[in-house]
């Protein structure tokens, strides 16, 4: 059992040190996971990238300790992330990284308001300074919602964090160097209610687990 757990201990200690430049977040990133309780871990491991997310789940469903595909992931980015236009989401501009997901921020128009416009006539890079973007219902998210996605983001509606899931997880899917725990599918199906919510977590406080 001493030499399962010491074995276990220095597989996360050489993958931690193989991040170049994540170490605090996947730090902070345990600190957060380690919420859904030694039933659930979640296992930081090199795998082929086709089940990366997919076995991340599954893992921390079955609490497996022994299956030699599950997938290496780490956290995403949380809702405030995601809602900075002028922030950094996976190394990329926040904007950048929206398009990549599949979505649209919104347009740096100035929103109608007057406080948006510099003196030069140029308009505040700020996020009360955009309009329109993606809506909900551009989303394979349940329910209906007439909100854009940013807007949803700005509340504590279950659907921001449903929201937020799905950026990173079609961030994820996208683009190489980032692996989020969860799929699309996993998040609509963790959404919708047709998984269940690992660790016996709320899906606010599973979800809110596993970004930073």
């Amino acid at each position: 059992m001493e030499n399962s757990k010491n074995s276990s201990n220095n597989t996360k200690s050489s993958l931690v040190e193989q991040q170049d430049n994540h170490t605090s977040t996947v730090d902070e990133s345990r600190r957060q996971f380690s919420r859904l309780g030694a039933a659930t871990p979640v296992l930081l491991t090199l795998a082929s990238r086709p089940v990366f997310g997919g076995n991340c789940l599954s893992n921390m469903m079955s609490g497996n300790l022994s299956d030699p595909d599950r997938g290496h992931c780490g956290p995403g980015w949380s809702p405030g992330g995601w809602r900075n236009p002028v922030g950094q989401v996976n190394g990329m501009d926040t904007l950048d990284a929206w398009d990549a997901a599949g979505y649209y921020y919104g347009e740096l128009d100035g929103n109608d308001d007057p406080s948006c416009t510099k003196r030069n006539g140029q308009f505040k890079n700020k996020r009360e300074c955009y309009s329109g973007g993606s809506v909900y219902a551009d989303t394979p998210l349940p329910g209906g919602d007439p909100r854009t996605l940013i807007e949803i983001l700005g509340t504590n509606d279950i659907k921001k964090h449903c929201i937020t899931a799905l950026l990173n997880a079609s961030l994820s899917e996208n683009v190489d160097g980032f692996t989020y725990i969860l799929t699309v599918d996993q998040v609509i199906g963790l959404c919708n209610g047709s998984i269940p919510v690992p660790g016996g977590q709320s899906l606010r406080g599973f979800l809110d687990s596993t970004w930073i």
